[in-house]
């Protein structure tokens, strides 16, 4: 496998559990990540402590450069990938480079989500999902007093929470859709608001956001389908992540939610694979995509792309249970999809 070139992009958890499985198997072979973020291999999940001063940067990484140098794989940060040639097996970023794989993995995980029904004023809230958006957020830490959060995914419970501890007034709006891509009963929404509210976080039950006024720098007016009129300093969005893959769209490639792969991670085109939040896995079984999230599913998923681009025949099959606690309470987030 000597005249192998293994690209993948992203530096997640797929994208560096498929890295360490290639240079294991293919010793001879060039592996080459790519990333758009100029920052290491980073544990999202601490970016609540980072924001409210918890811990600092250099506490978020994973893995050092000194890492990939020792297992000699070629990591390229800051380097973003605006379209692929499948034809011609080659990437192509942002500065005009052009990179040549011979087999490539497509790792790019998920962007945040905003609703249609927000876009209006899309401008007036804070989302996190990477290091350069809890940068943001840190940076306004100091003068925050009242935040409104919307949304119920998995990062709104840590943040909402984590804020809370530091003594911000937090308001969370909780709506029947609020738990995208989760569908929970009445029952375990009560449960979630009792736990919010142990930690000193007061939740509005079938409440809404509906708009949001600026009335000055990094002043706001969040208004409720309730009738409410919420004075704050941000308003929070985390109605969870979509495929990142809009460079991907022209590339011959099957795309619907996202990218779409057979049960051994291949897409539409000979040589290319994808793994983690940006895929959707065909499921034979049930004669549908569905999409896996949550950093232990993507890294089984990042070694087992890996496994099938270096001749094995894997099927990703089943799921392994994944279960979020939050809070004290578990639910179940393993596999979703989107009607």
């Amino acid at each position: 496998m000597a005249g192998e070139h293994y690209v993948v992009i992203g530096n997640g958890p797929a994208g560096n559990e498929a890295a360490d499985v290639l240079r294991s198997g293919a010793p001879d072979a060039r592996v080459t990540i790519v990333s758009d973020e100029f920052f290491p291999f980073y544990y999202r999940h601490r970016l609540r402590d980072y924001i409210v001063g918890g811990c600092d940067e250099a506490d978020l990484v994973v893995r050092t450069p000194d890492h990939y140098r020792e297992n000699d794989v070629r990591l390229r940060l800051g380097q973003k990938v605006t379209r692929i040639d499948p034809a011609t097996e080659t990437i192509f970023l942002a500065h005009m480079e052009k990179i040549r794989y011979t087999r490539l993995l497509v790792c790019c995980g998920g962007t945040p989500r905003v609703p249609e029904v927000h876009y209006a004023y899309r401008q007036h809230l804070s989302v996190m999902g990477t290091l350069r958006h809890a940068r943001v957020l840190r940076q306004k830490m100091p003068d925050l007093r009242r935040v409104v959060i919307c949304g119920g995914d998995m990062i709104s419970f840590r943040v909402a929470t984590t804020l809370a501890t530091v003594g911000k007034e937090v308001v969370f709006l909780i709506d029947e859709d609020a738990f995208w891509p989760l569908e929970l009963t009445g029952e375990v929404r009560e449960e979630f608001s009792r736990a919010l509210g142990r930690k000193g976080v007061e939740v509005r039950q079938e409440d809404a956001l509906t708009g949001v006024d600026a009335t000055g720098h990094d002043r706001y007016i969040a208004r409720t389908r309730g009738g409410g009129a919420i004075d704050c300093d941000l308003v929070g969005a985390f109605f969870g992540f979509v495929p990142a893959i809009e460079f991907l769209r022209g590339s011959g490639l099957d795309i619907e939610r996202g990218l779409l792969v057979n049960e051994r991670l291949q897409t539409s085109r000979q040589g290319v694979y994808a793994a983690g939040d940006c895929a959707e896995i065909y499921r034979p079984d049930l004669r549908n995509y569905w999409v896996s999230i949550g950093w232990p599913n993507a890294q089984h998923l990042g070694a087992l792309a890996a496994r099938n681009m270096l001749g094995e025949t894997v099927d990703a099959g089943g799921p392994a249970e994944s279960v979020f606690e939050v809070e004290g309470i578990r639910v179940n987030t393993s596999w979703w999809r989107e009607f």
